[in-house]
């Protein structure tokens, strides 16, 4: 069976999201200061959201990279000490080739939540977790997925 040692593990690095955004935020940015739009509030309130999203980015960045443990129970999965019964997982995602990011997708949600992704320091852990899926019937894909923030 499976060894129920502790695996460490860490939040995936969001910096090509926050380049993504703060591109976005620029270009919005520069286009409301040259007056191609007609300082719509539509305008500002885009210009609001990228920032506070580029700005929580930035916070994650620098506080959430902390190491945490993830432990492989027979009827559940502790990530962080927030426990995930077997039976309401729908979906284990790895997204990545070099540095796979796994995500966690319970059932009754469309997208991956936050605190549910992760790397594992080690990627041989990977094979470890698509076989605990495998043995409790969790569809484990290997394609891109989409988080909340």
């Amino acid at each position: 069976m499976i060894n129920k040692a502790v695996r460490t593990a860490k939040a995936p690095a969001e910096i090509l999201l926050l380049a993504a955004v703060s591109l976005n935020l620029g270009i919005w940015v520069y286009y409301c200061a040259g007056d191609h739009f007609a300082n719509t509030v539509v305008a500002k309130a885009v210009i609001v959201l990228l920032a506070a999203v580029t700005m929580v980015l930035i916070y994650r960045i620098f506080t959430s990279r902390k190491k945490f443990d993830i432990l492989l129970n027979d009827d559940s999965l502790v990530i962080n000490n927030r426990m995930i019964p077997a039976d309401t997982i729908k979906t284990i995602f790895v997204k990545g080739y070099f540095v796979p990011v796994i995500g966690i997708r319970p059932k009754g949600n469309l997208l991956v939540p936050y605190k549910y992704c992760f790397q594992y320091e080690d990627d041989k852990y990977i094979k470890e977790l698509t076989q605990w899926a495998e043995q409790r019937q969790i569809k484990v894909a290997k394609k891109s997925f989409q988080r909340w923030l």
